[in-house]
């Protein structure tokens, strides 16, 4: 009997909503840093320049929201990251131009009221099971090149 992705993929999800867990936890990643909030966001951009990814910008929620009148959220910044060779392959193609909602990979630091520094990324491995084929072999890339870049999380 064959079984299909979306099939395995529908499986898995109502096995989660069943249990009662979340899928976010799943599809999202998230660390503690061993490093001050700064440090990390230093390391992470100097990890992904050595792998030869551009960090084309770097979003400061916090001074963004505190400007808009909003509540404080503590230190809070957004890095985003690209690599022109892996988003070729992936928006080159008609057949997964869709994927560019989901680009520039985005890696979130952040403080929490425990005073620790936490990173957050999507979990592309997972993201790469679930469209599979040649979208899916991209995002196995972006997984094994983005572990490298978040080793310094594992050690």
């Amino acid at each position: 009997m064959k079984i299909s992705k979306l099939t395995v993929i529908l499986l898995v999800y109502a096995l989660f909503w069943l249990s009662g867990c979340s899928m976010g936890h799943t599809m999202i990643k998230e660390n503690l840093s061993p490093y001050p909030f700064d440090k990390t966001v230093d390391v992470i951009v100097d990890n992904a320049q050595v792998q030869k990814w551009s960090v084309p910008k770097v979003y400061d929620f916090q001074a963004l929201l505190i400007e808009k009148g909003e509540e404080d959220p503590g230190k809070f910044k957004v890095i985003k990251l690209c690599k022109a060779s892996i988003a070729s392959k992936m928006l080159t193609p008609d057949d997964s131009k869709y994927m560019g909602a989901m680009m520039p990979c985005s890696v979130a630091v952040y403080e929490k009221q425990d005073g620790k520094t936490y990173v957050s990324s999507m979990n592309m491995s997972l993201m790469a099971t679930m469209f599979g084929g040649e979208v899916g072999d991209i995002l196995n890339q972006v997984a094994q090149e983005e572990k490298s870049i978040l080793q310094f999380l594992h050690k």
